[in-house]
């Protein structure tokens, strides 16, 4: 897994209820 997948892992367990555009926007 890259750090990329990692993070996003992490931000999906801690902001669940986010949608995954706003990871992609923070990336």
């Amino acid at each position: 897994l890259g750090a990329k997948e990692i993070a996003v892992r992490a931000w999906d367990e801690t902001h669940n209820t986010q949608p995954e555009k706003l990871i992609w926007n923070v990336m």
